[in-house]
């Protein structure tokens, strides 16, 4: 313990909201920060606002997921979890009036109207809410309740407006809004939109990720984050201002999406002016999307400009040159990308060279011949000039032919497989830039003894028996759980003898 005591409180602190980070996401995670603050009383002084400072009801999934985990398995079960809470325990010790972020998780069962009169009898028992500055609502989707709809109609969906305005006034001082429910349910919708329209003049940031619309039109908005899992077409969508958003997220980018929620000017041009981080995200979690297509930035009727726009990432989104456009006068630092290798090569249109840092996330299999992708990966990175160059493979039982491979600017090499020959160490003479490898060989050492995998090492240790010229100092390696105890010894061996340069090694297990 000296060593730690020795530590400054403000480096502690650093420590502490690393501990304590996922605190706020559910109960379970919530309660595996409790034994910090049983440590010594410096602990508790320095955790106690960081661990009382969320009330949570419920206890469902995180709020990123979209599925209640394997272990509810029956109806009461979820009423159970419905009803577990931290707030007893925080109004006993007092803190609950220091309270500033809200989470309720719930799962609803065949009468939704029942559920959201529990969550505003849960809140009517303690009265100082006037705290609460974040405010994160999730409703679960499970095998009980995928298929959930509305039977009372519109005598509950008063009800529901009414119990929405009412939490709304409650819980007065919101700034921040985290929405998420997968089900379409005519109540729960009508009941977060209400939220959303008590809210949406007031708030900094809001996360909506449910099938409907948000909030209402507010001229007053105060709204810099922004992220949207899922908008339609409907011509009766809020004007969300873009000229205040500093970040935001659209997820399904698809022509399931509209423009038409962020307000434009006379002249048709939605401007980003202060816009410094987008990622728009094809992916859609569950979510119906009945059109998959990527939407366009230009279309006839709105032109969107991003002048502020620093860091772009786009994810499983299918890159033409028209979605590409509206970038290319952006001054952008970073970019990410996650999909097809061949539609990377758009990526060329933004200019890469002005950048900081490129990630490229891909995958290599069957389908794509290998010399496809020597070609391909070698015509988007020989020319890229970054400082920073990350590229992740994901590779599907195939082995990259170093020979056509050749990546100068590359900084940081990716690869993740069930089994991984060689460890890739081939490819690291065709990366003369490289500084940081990663490899993921699920399966390395999982059927091996103790002699075979002697064996294999004394192979690999003649192979690469003289020493590269590489610059790389950091390899993080995982492997399959169960692996024989001299496996990581052998293997940090052999990279340490091949990379004379070789700083620092991480071994542990692929998952």
């Amino acid at each position: 313990m000296a060593a730690i005591d020795a530590l400054t409180s403000d480096i502690l602190q650093c420590i502490f909201q690393i501990v304590t980070a996922d605190a706020h996401k559910c109960l379970r995670y919530w309660k595996r920060t409790l034994p910090v603050l049983a440590i010594c009383r410096r602990w508790r002084e320095l955790t106690i606002h960081l661990v009382y400072s969320t009330v949570i009801i419920g206890d469902g999934p995180v709020i990123e997921s979209s599925y209640m985990p394997v272990d509810v398995c029956s109806s009461s079960d979820i009423g159970t979890r419905n009803q577990n809470t931290n707030m007893d325990l925080l109004q006993s010790t007092g803190y609950i009036k220091h309270s500033r972020e809200l989470v309720i998780t719930q799962t609803p069962n065949e009468y939704p109207i029942q559920l959201l009169v529990f969550i505003k009898q849960a809140l009517c028992n303690f009265s100082e809410w006037t705290g609460i500055r974040v405010l994160r609502l999730s409703f679960c989707m499970t095998i009980y309740n995928y298929e959930l709809r509305a039977e009372n109609g519109s005598e509950d969906n008063a009800l529901a407006v009414q119990i929405a305005q009412d939490i709304a006034k409650k819980l007065c001082n919101v700034d921040t809004l985290a929405i998420r429910t997968m089900l379409d349910d005519e109540i729960l919708i009508e009941f977060v939109e209400s939220l959303g329209r008590c809210y949406f003049g007031q708030l900094k940031d809001i996360w909506w990720m449910t099938p409907g619309r948000i909030g209402s039109d507010c001229t007053s908005t105060r709204l810099t984050t922004c992220l949207l899992r899922h908008a339609n077409n409907e011509q009766d969508m809020p004007l969300i201002r873009p000229q205040q958003l500093k970040s935001m997220r659209l997820v399904p980018f698809t022509n399931t999406f509209s423009w038409q929620c962020f307000r434009f000017d006379k002249q048709s041009n939605i401007t980003f002016e202060n816009l410094e981080h987008l990622s728009l995200e094809s992916r859609h979690y569950g979510i119906r999307v009945p059109d998959g297509t990527p939407m366009t930035l230009e279309n006839e009727e709105l032109n969107i400009v991003f002048p502020s726009l620093r860091q772009l990432s786009l994810i499983c989104v299918n890159i033409t040159p028209e979605i590409i456009q509206p970038f290319a006068a952006s001054p952008l630092t970073t970019v990410v990308f996650e999909g097809l290798l061949g539609s990377a090569l758009q990526l060329h249109a933004l200019k890469l060279n002005r950048l900081s840092m490129l990630k490229v996330s891909t995958w290599f299999g069957f389908t794509i011949s290998d010399k496809k992708f020597c070609t391909d990966s070698n015509a988007l990175f020989q020319s890229v000039k970054c400082a920073v160059v990350v590229f992740s493979v994901d590779i599907d039982d195939m082995a990259i032919n170093a020979a056509g491979v050749y990546w100068p600017q590359l900084t940081h090499l990716e690869l993740s497989s069930e089994y991984i020959a060689d460890f890739a160490l081939d490819l690291v003479p065709r990366v003369p830039s490289l500084v940081h490898f990663c490899v993921r060989a699920f399966n390395a050492g999982k059927n091996e003894t103790e002699q075979s995998a002697q064996e294999y090492f004394e192979y690999l240790g003649k192979k690469y028996l003289q020493p590269s010229l590489s610059n790389i100092t950091n390899v993080a390696l995982s492997f399959a759980a169960g692996r024989p105890v001299i496996f990581d010894g052998l293997a940090t061996d052999l990279f340490v003898h091949y990379l004379p340069k070789l700083q620092n090694i991480k071994l542990d297990n692929a998952v």
